[in-house]
């Protein structure tokens, strides 16, 4: 089975984790935080970087932040078919303090629709942006539209991509990333929140490690213990060393497939906005007709891809259901689109074999 992620790690992670160990710290403490932290603000181009626990915790401190420093912000805009950290996020501590708006996705971007809101964005308008698979949407060309309102990212599946000339995720309020084992950067679990801000950074450094004050076991606000170890920092940091190399490689496999699968009746690709560069984590493919991914699904097991759905619709999920939404894009994705191999090390004779297997496919699907 060639399978749709594994991690890349170079060396010098490995060999930074065992002198983490070896150094004896173990936990939230030790050298390699600071230093992958400013390596990490380097590349993206921020001020600040805060390395957590995950993705997800990463995601829910955006809206920590937001009612720290903009409170009577209630309106939050976000995508409809997006994975559901970015919905859980809103709602872990929020659940009343919220008004959650979806918008349909766009068939061919895959990412949200903008072009019809449902109301006027304002000053209390809080944009969460998603970027599907990595295809990155343009932010700094939203702001521009909507300068009243608040952007922050979740940018889990978008680094390495840019808008603008400038890294995803850095022209926000604030913005996270994850880094967990099938991410482009990974450490196995862990994340980011990274900001221009400085209160913000230092309120949300504070909360992520309890709240406690300079006083050693004296606390004064509310906090969680989303810190990351200084051994997933150590892992980080050697990824980080190889961020060209892992780029390079990326870019090399959806430089593939795309070559490999363009111009084909029925088989469509991800859109890219005007000024934008995806992230080259996850390739789909949108197979036009496809009864169901569940049967695409069958066929691929059966010659031995491994592949994943798109993200469903809100609807699909009990907890949402209470959410009004327009699915019928969303839908369409979830039915037609089919998610491959996309890790650093797939090779040239996988990624042939892989797309002839997507041309039969969708050969059998036109045909009936």
């Amino acid at each position: 089975m060639i399978p749709i992620y594994k991690p890349y790690l170079p060396e010098e992670s490995l060999k930074y984790a065992y002198d983490a160990i070896k150094s004896g710290w173990i936990s939230s403490l030790g050298k390699y935080k600071n230093i992958a932290s400013n390596k990490l603000s380097k590349i993206l181009g921020v001020k600040h970087s805060l390395l957590v626990s995950n993705g997800t915790v990463a995601t829910h401190l955006l809206f920590k932040g937001i009612k720290f420093l903009y409170p009577n912000a209630k309106k939050v805009i976000v995508s409809n078919n997006v994975y559901i950290a970015a919905y859980n996020a809103i709602l872990y501590d929020n659940f009343d303090e919220f008004e959650i708006y979806p918008i349909d996705a766009n068939l061919n971007t895959w990412n949200a629709d903008y072009s019809n809101l449902p109301f006027e964005p304002d000053e209390n308008t809080i944009f969460l942006i998603v970027h599907n698979l990595g295809n990155i949407i343009n932010v700094p060309k939203l702001k521009e539209k909507y300068p009243k309102s608040i952007f922050i990212e979740d940018n889990c599946e978008g680094i390495f991509g840019e808008y603008e000339n400038k890294m995803s995720g850095s022209e926000s309020f604030c913005s996270a990333i994850s880094f967990f084992g099938n991410k482009n950067i990974t450490t196995g679990e862990g994340g980011a929140v990274y900001t221009n801000n400085t209160e913000l950074y230092q309120y949300l450094n504070k909360i992520h490690g309890q709240g406690q004050t300079e006083e050693r076991f004296i606390h004064d606000v509310l906090g969680y213990n989303y810190r990351m170890t200084n051994i997933h920092a150590a892992i980080l940091l050697g990824q980080l060393d190889y961020y060209e190399e892992i780029k390079n490689k990326k870019s090399k496999i959806f430089d593939t497939y795309q070559t490999l699968l363009r111009n084909i009746d029925g088989i469509y690709l991800q859109s890219a906005e005007n000024n934008t560069k995806h992230s080259m984590w996850m390739f789909g493919v949108r197979i036009e007709n496809n009864p169901s991914y569940a049967v695409s699904k069958k066929y691929f097991d059966s010659v031995g891809i491994e592949t994943r759905p798109m993200f469903y619709p809100i609807h699909m999920h009990k907890h949402l259901k209470h959410i009004k939404s327009n699915n019928k894009i969303a839908t369409t994705l979830n039915n037609e689109c089919v998610i491959l191999p996309s890790h650093p090390e797939l090779t040239d004779i996988e990624l042939e074999y892989i797309c002839d297997m997507i041309i039969n496919y969708n050969s059998n699907v036109r045909i009936k």
